[in-house]
């Protein structure tokens, strides 16, 4: 399946991609739905049209990978903590005068 091997290749680029969607920040959750939403959309951008088994599949495979690369960790089922400093905020500091 060649939406399944763009997205591995590609999956820096889809975090990007579901950052500017959802505001997301490190350690912030994730939801099924909105990384489902963020996916058909990101492919569907990229010449991918797929029927929603094919979607389902995609978001599967994604997330189980996500997971066993430690940038998601499971919270329950179908919601995930993302665990990827480079969305971490910026620490406030004092004010430059």
């Amino acid at each position: 399946m060649k939406e399944i091997e763009f997205i591995r290749k590609n999956k820096t680029q889809f975090l990007d991609y579901f950052r500017t969607k959802f505001p997301t920040f490190h350690l912030s959750n994730i939801f099924y739905r909105d990384l489902r939403y963020a996916l058909k959309y990101y492919l569907h951008s990229n010449g991918f049209n797929l029927s929603d088994a094919e979607l389902e599949n995609a978001a599967n495979v994604l997330t189980k990978e996500m997971v066993s690369d430690g940038v998601f960790k499971p919270v329950s089922a179908g919601v995930w903590t993302l665990n990827y400093p480079d969305f971490r905020t910026k620490t406030p500091g004092k004010p430059v005068l």
